[in-house]
């Protein structure tokens, strides 16, 4: 039987040998990241010369060489893994924790993150020292900004776990070791960052500005949300709503959030009567804007090409072109950064809910009978919801330790009016740089959208059986729904090939 499998597996076409490659490259690197560094090195070495010496010894005899490359592809992405880790941690800042420093000087390369007592700042050291820290100041009264030049002193800290949750590696992601807690700081210059990603930065902290000039609380904080990713003034109690909805995704600029948007304005597009290759492009214009105005990080621009695959499997209409597709994009982002795969909740939701879409849209449209023409009907609200969010859901199980029960009918509700909220409120801001009175009047429509949004949020948030707590099983929840999720994929597969193998 197992001799029978292999056979099958060696037979396959050449596309789908090269899906199954890089299928197999990403599941080394997952392996590798569960494992300790020496240890994972050592064995990824020994996978390497193994493979090598399989592959060497197949193409002597003349026989099959897949296996082996599969084998060789695998093992490349376990070291490639453990290669990066030691790179990173080489020319980082982790050696000099423990230590107590002065007159240290760093630049701030991204957007200071203000909390309700503390302002966290990532800051890259500067000669003779080298890698990116995590500073904590309570400092309010200092104005802080992306390309600040800053001089501090301090006791650099390994970062610490809490509540389960692992913070040392959810930093190590963003290849940061140190922590510096409550140092004393004195900024020393301004724009000495990208120029391009401070102009960029400049433009949303301006945009910002405008929204909360047009709108009041908490309608300004939510919109911010929905447009920037910006949950700084965000009322705790409405954050809590979101979570217990299953709506939290709006304010995330996750790639779960994008791609609905995506969906929706690709929607909005084709009931116009606008051709499928022109409103393809057009979308492609929408998702370079929005990243562009949502200062283009990394994790956003990661979401926005999710989104554009999605998109582009609705051109082509061809799922399993879009599946190499969408794997291929995967693995040229964990080239560039290999620990989004476990450990960035952006990253892994935007590629669940694009693997949900491909795979599972096509039969809860179906369901629904979801006809074309229109835009964003109930059906078609209730079939994309639904297919977003059963990949996501095990992620969800195990971030959260809940699922919203009442996640579907609250987003089906919302999802509806978020296209139109975020265009009329984009529009309002930009009338507002004309004349702030211009702005105030045309965001009325937004105004009531984003009130009527928050009301069916707070009114489903306040159910008692809004939520199932799966509390310390929840781990054995997401690797028993994985386990299902890999199994109906397995299946999909094998119906694909049996097909190909009848009509031949």
């Amino acid at each position: 039987m197992l001799k029978k499998q292999l056979e099958k597996l060696l037979n396959l076409a050449i596309p789908e040998k090269f899906f199954l490659s890089i299928v197999l490259f990403l599941f080394g690197v997952f392996i590798s990241s569960f494992l300790n560094f020496n240890l994972g090195l050592w064995i990824a070495v020994v996978f390497l010369i193994f493979s090598s010496v399989f592959t060497f010894e197949e193409f002597l005899f003349k026989k099959r060489i897949f296996l082996s490359i599969y084998l060789i592809v695998f093992s490349l992405g376990f070291f490639y893994f453990q290669f990066y880790e030691f790179y990173q941690q080489k020319h980082s800042s982790l050696f000099l924790n423990g230590s107590s420093l002065s007159n240290i000087e760093a630049v701030i390369v991204s957007l200071p993150v203000y909390q309700e007592k503390t302002v966290e700042l990532e800051a890259k050291l500067l000669l003779p020292y080298q890698g990116k820290i995590l500073i904590k100041t309570n400092q309010y009264f200092q104005h802080f900004q992306y390309g600040d030049k800053i001089i501090f002193s301090g006791k650099f800290e390994e970062p610490k776990s809490f509540n389960d949750f692992d913070y040392k590696s959810y930093l190590a992601k963003s290849n940061i070791y140190s922590i510096v807690k409550y140092p004393k700081i004195e900024i020393q210059n301004h724009h000495q960052g990208f120029w391009l990603k401070d102009f960029l930065y400049q433009l949303r902290v301006s945009f910002q500005k405008q929204v909360d000039k047009i709108f009041k609380e908490p309608q300004s904080s939510f919109l911010n949300g929905l447009l920037l990713g910006d949950k700084r003034n965000l009322d705790k109690n409405l954050e809590i709503m979101l979570q217990k909805t299953g709506t939290i995704h709006l304010i995330a600029l996750s790639g779960f959030n994008i791609t609905i948007i995506t969906a929706a304005v690709f929607a909005f597009l084709l009931s116009l009567g606008i051709a499928r290759p022109k409103a393809f492009w057009l979308v492609v214009i929408f998702v370079f804007c929005f990243v562009i105005l949502t200062g283009a990080s990394a994790s956003v621009v990661r979401a926005g090409i999710m989104g554009i695959v999605f998109v582009l499997s609705q051109k082509i209409g061809k799922p399993y072109q879009i599946r190499n597709a969408l794997f291929f994009a995967a693995f040229i982002m964990l080239l560039l950064n290999p620990k989004i795969l476990r450990f960035d909740f952006g990253f892994q939701l935007s590629f669940a809910a694009t693997l949900g879409l491909i795979y599972l849209l096509p039969f809860f449209n179906n369901l629904f009978k979801v006809e074309k023409g229109g835009f964003l009907k109930w059906q078609e609200i209730v079939a994309t919801t639904f297919a977003a969010q059963i990949f996501v859901l095990p992620i969800l199980i195990l971030r959260f330790g809940y699922i919203s029960i009442i996640s579907p009918i609250t987003n089906v509700l919302i999802i509806s009016l978020i296209p139109y909220t975020m265009l009329l409120g984009f529009i309002a801001v930009l009338l507002s740089y004309l004349s702030l009175w211009l702005g105030i009047i045309f965001g009325f429509a937004a105004h009531t959208l984003l009130s009527l949004e928050i009301k069916i949020i707070n009114l489903f948030g306040s159910l008692k059986f809004a939520v199932i707590n799966f509390g310390k099983y929840s781990e054995l929840v997401f690797w028993l729904s994985l386990l299902i999720f890999i199994s109906y994929l397995i299946y999909k597969q094998k119906r694909k090939y049996e097909f190909i193998s009848i009509k031949k």
